[in-house]
């Protein structure tokens, strides 16, 4: 009897474990995940209904006030009626590249289609649902439909229009950031869609944010990570140096420099304002796999970003124990299995340039009620410390060295001083044999001024290099946001 009354207990206090473990985890998943529930395109309660809607949702404008979408209405005939009724849509932008530019910002709100962007996120704002209780009431007993709340963002239509404009034809991707606040600016992605024609105007993956859910192989510009991990691991590394034949064998694989050129005697300065592969391939081995991922790590790749404002898919960096030399020394080159997205490196950038800090994106500047009062302002939050102010203070340098002297010259602006680094990720295509992807990340580096860009061309041919193509590219960007004021 005795016996049965102690396993009873054991399995008494067995399921209140479980059960406390489970209460913990829908807490958890409740507080980090229950916004993305609400704004499901499944969930019945926020969908748009075109005949009959509960609530109006609210306008979406940018930073300095210019409508981004609103809700219209015209009168059409209802088909399950048969009669004249009004009809309720989202309208976006004035003109139809206006509207293009920002189509994956802001996103869709469509009964057909569901909802994406921004118009998806943060809907809960859009339809009120943060509004006070008593604003909900007085809503409900005194108004014919209940309204949303204007949502402005942090984003620049005019530097968004800019960027869409500069990027052109090419496929890929633009993000511009204040790397003080982690406000972005811009965020563009190509190819795009008119999301006032949903219907008519989508083609192939035009629907895919590519700044934030498109993984790119990031080339040179990973190097930034891999000289954080040398300086923070490595002593005396700034002192040493490494004699670049054009290539260098690892293993049993050979490692080139672009084009074979030969860099002579370089040190970690030297490489990379070069963008020598062959030292970088030889510091990533050196410095390990376990160091390296680490550093990686804290740079945010492997993780899960989960951010209030906005949806990022994470980076990748697969240093998994064992792995060979010959892999770990393609990695620290970019290359390999390593991939990443325009937003994230626009993040790394920028926590470069902030003295090691990584800023939280943000992408939602203010909310504003029916009464015009504000209910949320933008609160800038740390994200991560990367690495220590030191370290980010010599390759802030080491980046400004690439912009005045190196592969990055094309950046350069008049009257200012940049920083950054060019990234050539080579890709091999079963159709059309070695494409590129050209990178160029950086910011502007001076007193004044706080803005950073990350900018990718996908599917470039042989000699479009991060130098050549991207790098002019973001240097127009960023002096457009300078003379707008960032």
């Amino acid at each position: 009897m005795d016996r049965l009354r102690q396993n009873l207990k054991k399995g008494l206090v067995v399921l209140l474990g479980a059960f406390v473990l489970l209460a913990a985890y829908y807490c958890y998943v409740l507080f980090f995940y229950g916004d993305r529930w609400f704004a499901n395109s499944y969930n019945p309660r926020v969908r748009l209904d075109a005949w009959e809607p509960k609530v109006i949702p609210g306008d979406i404008k940018d930073r300095k006030g210019q409508t981004l979408a609103t809700t219209a209405k015209e009168n059409r005939r209802n088909p399950d009626t048969n009669e004249k009724q009004v009809f309720y849509y989202r309208s976006y932008s004035e003109g139809k590249q206006r509207a293009k530019s920002l189509a994956h910002v802001v996103g869709y709100n469509d009964p057909q289609f569901g909802r994406s962007g921004v118009e998806a996120l943060q809907i809960r704002y859009l339809l009120g649902y943060n509004n006070p209780f008593y604003e909900r009431i007085y809503q409900k007993i005194f108004m014919t439909r209940e309204v949303g709340n204007t949502l402005y963002l942090t984003i620049d239509a005019d530097l968004q229009q800019y960027a869409d404009d500069i990027l052109g034809k090419h496929k890929g991707s633009v993000v511009v950031m204040d790397f003080r606040t982690g406000e972005i600016l811009a965020m563009v992605s190509h190819p795009t869609f008119n999301p006032n024609k949903l219907g008519e105007d989508i083609a192939g993956d035009a629907l895919v944010s590519r700044a934030t859910e498109g993984l790119y192989a990031p080339g040179s510009i990973f190097k930034i990570i891999v000289a954080a991990s040398a300086l923070e691991n490595l002593e005396n590394v700034l002192e040493e140096t490494f004699d670049c034949r054009g290539t260098i064998e690892i293993g049993t694989q050979n490692i080139s420099c672009y084009g074979g050129e030969a860099h002579g005697q370089v040190d970690l300065v030297q490489a990379m304002t070069l963008s020598c592969n062959g030292d970088f391939a030889r510091l990533g081995v050196e410095v390990g796999r376990a160091k390296l991922l680490k550093t990686g790590e804290a740079f945010g790749f492997n993780q899960d970003f989960i951010f209030p404002d906005l949806k990022l898919v994470a980076s990748r960096l697969p240093l998994k124990p064992g792995i060979s030399n010959e892999r770990l020394a393609l990695s620290s080159i970019g290359q390999g299995e390593v991939q990443v997205t325009p937003l994230h490196m626009a993040m790394v950038a920028s926590a470069v340039a902030n003295r090691g800090i990584m800023m939280e994106p943000k992408i939602v500047y203010q909310v504003v009620g029916r009464n015009d009062k504000a209910q949320k302002e933008i609160e800038p939050r740390v994200y991560r410390k990367t690495m220590s102010e030191e370290t980010s203070q010599i390759i802030h340098d080491m980046m400004k060295d690439v912009v005045t002297h190196g592969t990055g010259k094309a950046a350069g602006i008049k009257g200012k001083q940049v920083a950054g680094k060019t990234g050539t990720a080579e890709i091999m295509d079963e159709d059309s044999g070695t494409r590129n992807n050209a990178w160029f990340i950086g910011f502007v580096s001076d007193d004044k001024s706080n803005v950073s860009i990350a900018l990718v061309l996908e599917d470039m041919s042989p000699g479009q290099t991060g130098g050549k193509a991207a790098a002019p590219l973001a240097g127009r960007i960023l002096k457009k946001a300078v003379d707008l004021g960032y």
